[in-house]
């Protein structure tokens, strides 16, 4: 098996070689993704070391996945973009049956990925002895506050970790990173001007629904008038063609023209 650690205050990442001798003195299955374990499991060159399992695969590569509670391989319908379902391989909204791994450790693993706690007594070489400074600092806003120690009211573009770019022949000069998600007076116009807009529209779109809901009025009684108009106009013809053609008599009268 191998295991993959990573040293986050140091900046290192280092692959190493366990032999299955060592592993068969532990129970794997007692162990799963997240969990935080003592190195000592992986060897004694390990122990006093606190690791957090981050992740694996199995020998043929599929994923270990967190939240499945299996130490086998399973089928699950997957959504695009998460881990065994690569973005670029569907469509918006679709998803798949993929073979996954579950989260719960087991021999047929050939990689685990872990993140180093604590440190132990010894120091390990290439991973906890040397320390691999940053190439370029954080970009986020929000993150560069939190390495500078700054306040809400300072500007975080002053405080950019440049890096110097030299070319042959050419004039030496720096290069940072462009700072995210950064609140100045371009992005506050930006987000007035967009809330502006919204107001116009829902101010035009009201005005519209109460101009076409008058006219949706208007028409209706125009509707009911005419109709009323022609019912009359049948009601007077009707009542014209009777009084033209005369009035039955009635039972009354032809009882007395009898007798």
């Amino acid at each position: 098996m191998k295991l993959n650690l990573a040293s986050p205050s140091n900046g290192t990442v280092k692959q190493f070689e366990i032999h299955d001798d060592i592993l068969r003195r532990v129970n794997l299955v007692d162990y799963r993704l997240g969990n935080d374990v003592d190195g000592s499991i992986f060897g004694d060159e390990y122990k006093g070391y606190t690791f957090r399992l981050q992740g694996g695969s199995d020998k043929e590569g599929f994923p270990m996945v967190h939240g499945v509670m299996a130490s086998a391989r399973v089928a699950l319908l997957l959504k695009r973009g998460t881990v065994g379902f690569q973005s670029f391989r569907g469509k918006a909204g679709e998803r798949r049956k993929k073979s996954i791994r579950g989260c719960i450790l087991n021999a047929d693993v050939a990689v685990i990925n872990a993140v180093i706690v604590a440190n132990g007594e010894k120091p390990i070489e290439g991973l906890t002895d040397v320390s691999v400074p940053r190439r370029l600092g954080p970009k986020r806003a929000s993150n560069i506050r939190k390495v500078m120690n700054l306040t809400a009211q300072d500007d975080v573009r002053k405080f950019l970790v440049r890096r110097k770019v030299s070319k042959a022949g050419k004039k030496d000069r720096f290069k940072a990173a462009r700072v995210q998600r950064v609140v100045d007076s371009n992005v506050k116009a930006r987000h007035a001007a967009k809330a502006k807009a919204n107001l116009t529209r829902l101010q035009k779109s009201a005005e519209e629904r109460r101009e076409y809901l008058s006219l949706i009025s208007g028409q209706r009684m125009a509707s009911r008038q005419r109709k009323n108009a022609t019912l009359h106009r049948q009601k007077v013809a009707q009542e014209a063609a009777y009084t033209k053609a005369g009035a039955p008599k009635s039972a009354a009268a032809k009882k007395t023209v009898k007798k």
